[in-house]
């Protein structure tokens, strides 16, 4: 029994810490709130870089694009046999081979990010 008093004294303890320590987080929030805009504009942009990297090569194996090129019988190999290789096709399949349409995406992906959170400061009255 007594340990148990003991463990409840130390969790009351670290958890009235923790409660503290985030009533100064929100307090300096309050006083600089561009600060933190900056650090969640920034985490948001890291989040999509490496988000974007995996749902576009997950999407692109779906559709049977392959490191090797397109997988026979897949929606990207009926794509080109009825339409060649198209630049879009192209592109994709360079993004699936891991080549430069990757970094594409992604900076697309990063600047339809920046242009939807710059918006949503707009929106707020900010920046």
């Amino acid at each position: 029994m007594n340990a148990a008093k003991k463990v409840y004294e130390y969790a009351k303890k670290a958890f009235g810490l923790v409660c503290s320590g985030l009533r100064k987080v929100k307090a300096h929030v309050k006083k600089h709130p561009w600060e933190y805009a900056r650090r969640a504009f920034q985490m948001v942009m890291i989040l999509l870089a490496v988000g974007s990297g995996l749902v576009v090569t997950s999407v692109l194996g779906l559709l049977g694009f392959s490191s090797i090129g397109p997988v026979a019988g897949s929606t990207a190999a009926a794509f080109q046999s009825l339409h060649g290789a198209t630049a879009g096709f192209s592109l994709l399949q360079s993004a699936a081979m891991g080549g430069t349409a990757v970094f594409v995406i992604i900076m697309a992906t990063l600047f339809a990010g920046a242009v939807v959170v710059a918006e949503f400061f707009r929106r707020r009255g900010g920046a």
